[in-house]
């Protein structure tokens, strides 16, 4: 496995428990990291989330941006890695589309 690749896994295990214990989402959300890309010269983290239910993803989002600065701090004292890349949090759509996929085709079988 790539070092890259070793440090998005690391960084997906520590964000998840941040996430989980440190912030505080409209009830009744459930955030998933669902991926975490990070770059050869490891300077950025790209962080997909996906959200339910759907109502809540704005709000969700602005809560995420908001928490970035302290979720990067935490990563930054919990982990020793150097450099260590700059997170950024990205929507993660890909469950909604492949919904929106799935009910096309089953309306296409049923007609």
């Amino acid at each position: 496995m790539h070092r890259a690749e070793r440090v998005a896994s690391l960084i997906r295990e520590e964000l998840s428990r941040f996430l989980l214990r440190e912030v505080e989402f409209p009830e009744g959300s459930l955030v998933t990291i669902s991926h975490v890309d990070v770059d050869k010269e490891l300077a950025t983290a790209a962080v997909w989330v996906s959200i339910i239910p759907e109502a809540s993803k704005e709000e969700t989002m602005k809560i995420l941006k908001s928490e970035q600065g302290r979720m990067q701090f935490l990563l930054n004292r919990k982990m020793n890695i150097k450099p260590m890349p700059r997170i950024n949090f990205l929507l993660d759509e890909g469950l909604e589309k492949a919904a929106a996929i799935e009910k096309i085709l089953l309306d296409a079988d049923n007609q």
